[in-house]
């Protein structure tokens, strides 16, 4: 004979069997569902938070929208700014062409000037000395009054 270990054993019937009676059980007994009365005050608050939530939602997009906007504005400013660096640069570029040694010598020419030569260089002999003279500023007629005044005095007062 053959032994067969029941410990092991697995049986499918068994648990669709098990599965059928606690349906069956759960038929028999009566099951009531007591409702609940819902307080008006509860739903008004729940709506006045779902509210809240609706306007700090708003809020919150209204402000990226906002930041947004100012990041767009500040890139365009960006590239305003870059635009009028780059046409300082092309236009000092242009103010150097014109005012080079070349160009300046060939207006010269057409207006009708012309380069120096040696026969018309005049060199002058400056004073070496580096003493300044300064003349005596004139007197007004009080000065020189109280002047003539106080050598009469002096000359009556040595005697």
């Amino acid at each position: 004979m053959s032994r067969i270990n029941l410990a092991y054993s697995y049986d499918p019937d068994r648990e669709r069997n098990q599965m059928l009676r606690e349906a069956s059980y759960a038929k028999r007994e009566n099951i009531t569902i007591k409702r609940k009365n819902i307080n008006r005050g509860s739903i008004i608050k729940i709506i006045l938070l779902a509210v809240a939530a609706l306007v700090l939602l708003f809020c919150v997009v209204y402000g990226k929208v906002q930041v947004s906007d100012m990041y767009n504005r500040i890139n365009i400013q960006k590239a305003e700014l870059s635009a009028a660096e780059s046409e300082n640069a092309r236009l000092k570029a242009k103010v150097e062409s014109h005012t080079s040694l070349k160009n300046i010598e060939e207006y010269a020419e057409n207006i009708g000037l012309q380069k120096l030569d040696k026969a018309q260089i005049w060199y002058v002999d400056i004073q070496s000395e580096d003493v300044v003279h300064i003349p005596e500023e004139e007197e007004n007629i009080f000065i020189r009054l109280k002047k003539r005044i106080s050598l009469f005095a002096d000359k009556f007062s040595g005697e």
